[in-house]
């Protein structure tokens, strides 16, 4: 499986405050031990809640570092 996933803080592991989305890549092989987001976050599977599509309150910096984002404009000029 290849893409990319929302990955949160499950409920009752941290606040709702800190339960915001956050996006990383979908390993090729196996389920990861922990899921490496795009802003460098990493939060451990056992404390994951995956979601195949936007859940909650986006992470900016993730919105941002998402690899060839087709909502990022290109290069000016």
């Amino acid at each position: 499986m290849n893409g990319t996933v929302a990955v949160r803080f499950a409920p009752g592991v941290v606040g709702e405050t800190r339960r915001q989305a956050h996006l990383a890549a979908v390993p090729a092989a196996s389920e990861p031990a922990s899921w490496l987001t795009y802003c460098g976050l990493r939060i451990p599977a056992e404390h994951a809640e995956l979601s195949p599509g936007p859940a909650g309150m986006p992470c900016i910096r993730c919105l941002t570092a998402i690899p060839d984002s087709p909502l990022l404009p290109g290069p000016p000029g």
